[in-house]
């Protein structure tokens, strides 16, 4: 008997799976998604109320977030990655001016506004958080001890 409920709770449950509509994007947003990102890997979206759409993805390594308005204008980037990725002018300058720190990760911020970075260095004791612009003008803007450790 148990063995029947179980077997009809899986079946409803699978059933109420795909009777499930995927998330639909407007024709727009996905034609100039795709012009943009045409290796986009694993494509998550996600709408806002204030009628943003919202792809998350990767392409080549770097995880992404691409925001459209319902016109299919690109917004904003928002890339992770590491300091594989990062521009050398940049790389230099924080190699140079945070000697003996590792940089950790990169989150680049592209709108009509400009380009910012944000990298997170560490090391043995903290965590440091630099602002760059795409000229390689440092400001640090946050310093954490660090807990993992």
């Amino acid at each position: 008997m148990k063995k029947i409920i179980l077997s009809a709770a899986l079946l409803v449950s699978i059933a109420a799976l795909a009777s499930t509509s995927p998330y639909e994007v407007n024709e727009k947003v996905l034609k100039a998604f795709k012009e943009t990102f045409a290796k986009a890997q694993d494509v998550v979206w996600h709408e806002y109320d204030n009628n943003i759409y919202q792809a998350n993805f990767k392409q080549d390594d770097i995880q992404i977030r691409a925001q459209y308005d319902r016109e299919g204008t690109l917004i904003q980037t928002i890339r992770y990655y590491g300091e594989r990725q990062l521009l050398p002018n940049i790389v230099a300058r924080l190699k140079k001016k945070y000697a003996n720190r590792e940089i950790f990760g990169v989150t680049e911020t592209s709108s009509d506004e400009g380009i910012n970075f944000l990298v997170t260095l560490k090391d043995e004791k903290n965590w440091y958080v630099v602002k760059s612009d795409a000229y390689g003008n440092l400001e640090q803007t946050e310093k954490f001890k660090r807990g993992d450790n």
